[in-house]
């Protein structure tokens, strides 16, 4: 835990609103004003271009970042230069395959070589996944493509019927309240963006009815957060014959399920749009009100779908994403093969906009944590105290007992012991106190006899 937010997680709840708007307000400055809203209007033009003018708005960003790449990134230089390759010989997307697939593992080995010369510190910040391959990844985004992800995510919320300054609720992974705390507020209202953020972490029966009365009285445009979070929440108004009545719900970072669909929709009386992005800022897709499908945004990246072999399939076949982030020019990761699998179609949406189809996106399949309490933690929770554990390879998350988890941990070569007193104490602060954390350090862990890697599993 950091300085920062230890001072946030032990302040008054009046002191933790401020400190958060004041964190607000920093990223505000940085990530909107004149140039969101000019990204912003290119990108509601983009929206009435047919296929071949967004392809070529795809080629022309992507030549722009080959060169960039070539000429400032030590790692592309290489690459480029071993396949005596220049940026002059990718003049169309379709030379896209001269480069070789780059992996999780060669972000990893090549980081620093991977870092642009000539984008200033300034304008760099750092960023991680999520962790929920069990390791998480570590990189840099430079402040445009923060503007653009900021783009993308709004056009979603548009799409979806509410626009940037209206009230809305986030559920997510924030740890927005100390994890003991037991009586509301669970949450802490962000002035800056009229957003209210609200705890994932005390989504029990005795609390739900004062998140379903919060949620009623704030009023909000829309309800964003991870499905499980909201699926709690559409399970509890379910059992007690009510609904809250929302104009929209967003769900993200978890695959959203039929029957978490199908009950979010009933109990919150709206429409859900399910979005798909990335902490590499190489891919988004977003749903319209036809949910026909998501449609990739062209104009953030591009996609392709892989096979086994790391061959190019043709549309509508599955298999696993690869994308170019168009916007980040402090770390470009070109052709970075994901976890994540899914099939893009050829087919034009009812909606009218030429951004092509993309399939449900399969991911990790993981379990929820169940607390003595009753509270449920999902696994996308769980991945944030890994996230700064750069000395860990593996890891998973297994419940055998309400009060007793055990994680695995495949550790690095620079692993010590302050790796585990951190780790320890991120998941005590989401599980509580009354969870009892074992660490085994073990040479590696098996995937499952489908083939899938299952970073959680609880057998509650």
């Amino acid at each position: 835990m950091g300085i920062g937010t230890f001072i946030y997680q032990k302040s008054p709840h009046i002191c933790r609103t401020l400190l958060l708007n004041a964190y607000a307000l920093s990223l505000n400055m940085e990530r909107y004003g004149k140039k969101f809203e000019l990204l912003a209007e290119e990108f509601e033009r983009n929206e009435k271009l047919s296929r071949g003018e967004l392809e070529e708005y795809q080629r022309e960003k992507f030549k722009i970042l080959i060169r960039h790449a070539y000429e400032n990134v030590p790692y592309y230089r290489e690459v480029m230069n071993d396949l005596r390759l220049v940026p002059e010989d990718f003049k169309d997307l379709t030379d896209l395959p001269k480069l070789p697939i780059l992996t999780r593992d060669d972000v990893k080995r090549h980081n620093t070589r991977l870092q642009a010369v000539n984008v200033p510190k300034y304008k760099v910040r750092h960023g991680h996944t999520s962790g929920t391959t069990g390791s998480p990844l570590g990189f840099l985004w430079d402040t445009s493509v923060c503007v653009v992800h900021h783009v993308a995510d709004w056009r979603q919320k548009r799409w979806a019927g509410f626009g940037y300054g209206e009230p809305f609720v986030s559920i997510q992974g924030r740890q927005i309240v100390p994890a003991d705390r037991s009586k509301p507020p669970f949450w802490v209202m962000n002035h800056v963006h009229n957003q209210l953020f609200m705890s994932s972490f005390h989504l029990k029966d005795e609390y739900l009815g004062s998140y379903v009365e919060k949620i009623q009285q704030f009023m909000p445009r829309g309800v964003e957060g991870y499905p499980s979070s909201i699926y709690v929440l559409a399970r509890y108004l379910k059992k007690n014959n009510a609904y809250c009545p929302v104009p929209a719900v967003l769900t993200s970072s978890e695959t959203l399920l039929p029957l978490q669909r199908e009950l979010i929709e009933e109990r919150f009386q709206c429409q859900v749009y399910d979005f798909y992005g990335m902490a590499e800022r190489v891919v988004y897709a977003s749903e319209c009100k036809f949910h026909s499908g998501k449609h990739l945004n062209l104009d953030y990246g591009i996609t392709e779908i892989i096979d086994s072999d790391d061959r190019v399939l043709s549309g509508g076949s599955f298999g696993t994403i690869v994308a170019t982030g168009l916007w980040n020019y402090a770390m470009p990761l070109i052709r970075y093969k994901t976890s994540d699998a899914s099939a893009i179609h050829p087919t034009t949406c009812s909606c009218g906009r030429e951004f092509p189809l993309m399939d449900q996106v399969t991911t990790k399949a993981e379990d929820i944590i169940v607390l003595k309490d009753g509270r449920m933690i999902p696994s996308s929770i769980l991945t944030h105290p890994f996230k700064p554990m750069d000395n860990i390879i593996k890891s998973q998350i297994i419940q055998n007992k309400i009060d007793y988890i055990t994680v695995k941990i495949v550790k690095g070569p620079s692993y010590d012991e302050q790796d585990t007193k951190l780790l320890l104490g991120g998941l005590a602060e989401r599980l509580g106190q009354n969870m009892y954390i074992e660490i085994i350090f073990v040479d590696d862990i098996a995937s499952e006899k489908s083939g899938k890697y299952r970073w959680v599993i609880s057998r509650i």
